[in-house]
């Protein structure tokens, strides 16, 4: 249950909470009081948990490569609404992606996951 609880703990720092509630299935005060040791989920929730960790437990390196730069990104849009927190994320990775082009160097491989998490859209 530790490794669960670490692993949804760290996805949704990447994420966010609700998002990560919707990966899993549950709901996101579920997750929420799973994530903080308030509860032990029933069985039919750490069965979802746990075939939810074997899908996603390949990304867990990618993540954290991508995790510092998620986490500032959060930071620098921390003022927003959601709903401008989302399509200014979009838009700040894609000046990211051009500056690495036009700088003719290869992107970096936390961009390159915050992309594909951009075409989810963002949720930090």
């Amino acid at each position: 249950m530790d490794v669960l609880r670490d692993f949804a703990r760290t996805q949704t720092e990447v994420t966010s909470i609700r998002r990560v509630a919707d990966d899993v299935g549950v709901g996101r005060s579920t997750l929420h009081k799973f994530i903080l040791g308030r509860t032990v989920p029933q069985p039919r929730i750490r069965r979802l948990l746990g075939l939810w960790y074997l899908d996603r437990v390949d990304a867990a390196l990618d993540m954290d490569v991508a995790r510092p730069y998620a986490g500032a990104l959060d930071t620098l849009l921390a003022g927003l609404p959601e709903a401008q927190r989302i399509g200014t994320a979009g838009k700040l990775l894609a000046d990211l992606e051009v500056g690495w082009e036009e700088a003719g160097v290869p992107r970096p491989r936390w961009l390159e996951l915050l992309r594909e998490d951009d075409a989810g859209a963002v949720r930090l």
